[in-house]
């Protein structure tokens, strides 16, 4: 991991790029930047490029230097997801992008992932508004007052400004439905610049631990149920966001690589959400019991998002095998901690 970076200068993104960035520029008024963004918008090239560009400047970073650089601006991101590498690029003009690598992909290459870009605009809550009630636009509600959308052409971006704020919030995910779900969850949130972003901790835990936590929160706990020989790596994200990862014997506790995990999100009214995205048409449902809904999207097969009725818990089952957290799902061997 490196310190903050020094001025990095990405190679232009242009509107072909998996990542359309473009819906911010500088001007003099409010009037003249919706006209801008108005024209910007209803004109892009809806065909996406086969893969993002490379982006030259771009650094690993900790969540522990991310919330130093949020100290001095705003920086927006997914939260904390164990066995990423957080790649940051940052732009002369101000803009900041936090990309999510898998295992094994280096900073900077040209396959498209998650990806979070915040833009300082002035009146950006009023911009990003105007933009959601325009004709062709699909308007995206977010907790805390937020407002969104995103052109159905291109549904893998996602725009959401937040009252209040000077900084409009591009979420990009090459799975059709993905940013949308981040965004309509309250996944997408500013780094934190406190104690919290000394960045999540992963550590061995007991089953015992497992319950104690559970039992602290108040609430439900999920995992995939006992499995030996191995270990039980839980992680506790900013948000409230746990995880639970299992090791195989011999695995180090923070490995990159992929394995079963079990993600837990306090999410309010996390069952009519989960209920209402599994009906989008990039959505798959998976039967599940006790009256739960849970669905995947085709492009992702190996991340299935579950939620229960009275509870307000929305669960991710992800294997890096595909088809194998849909099993888990559908035979109902996710389960709370007990």
């Amino acid at each position: 991991m490196t310190a903050e970076p020094t001025s990095p200068v990405p190679q232009p993104l242009t509107r072909r790029s998996q990542f359309r960035v473009g819906a911010v520029v500088a001007v003099a008024v409010l009037i003249a930047l919706v006209v801008w963004l108005v024209v910007q918008w209803s004109t892009r090239d809806s065909t996406p490029a086969a893969s993002a560009p490379a982006r030259a400047g771009a650094v690993p970073v900790t969540p522990a230097v991310l919330g130093a650089l949020a100290r001095s601006s705003p920086i927006y991101w997914a939260g904390a997801r164990p066995g990423m590498t957080y790649e940051l690029t940052r732009t002369a003009d101000g803009r900041i992008f936090i990309r999510y690598l898998p295992h094994g992909v280096p900073v900077g290459a040209v396959e498209p992932y998650l990806t979070i870009g915040t833009y300082p605009l002035a009146s950006a809550f009023a911009v990003t508004d105007t933009l959601a009630a325009r004709n062709g636009a699909v308007r995206v509600d977010a907790p805390g007052g937020g407002v969104g959308f995103y052109d159905p052409r291109s549904p893998t971006n996602v725009y959401v400004a937040f009252p209040k704020t000077g900084d409009q919030i591009e979420v990009y995910d090459p799975a059709p439905g993905e940013a949308r779900r981040l965004v309509v969850s309250g996944q997408i949130a500013p780094v934190s610049t406190g104690a919290a972003a000394t960045g999540p901790v992963a550590f061995a835990a007991s089953v015992h631990r497992l319950r104690t936590l559970s039992a602290a929160l108040g609430r439900p706990l999920y995992w995939a149920g006992p499995r030996a020989p191995g270990t039980y790596e839980l992680t506790r994200a900013p948000g409230g966001h746990v995880f639970v990862r299992y090791l195989p014997r011999g695995a180090a506790v923070g490995t990159s690589h992929p394995y079963l995990t079990i993600g837990t999100y306090p999410i309010h009214g996390a069952f009519a959400l989960t209920k209402k995205l599994s009906k989008d048409p990039t959505a798959v449902r998976v039967g599940v019991g006790h009256g739960g809904v849970a669905f995947f999207t085709r492009t992702r097969p190996t991340n299935v998002y579950v939620a229960y009725p009275g509870t307000d818990t929305q669960i991710e089952v992800y294997d890096p095998a595909p088809g194998a957290a849909r099993r888990l799902v559908g035979s109902n061997r996710i389960v709370p901690v007990g």
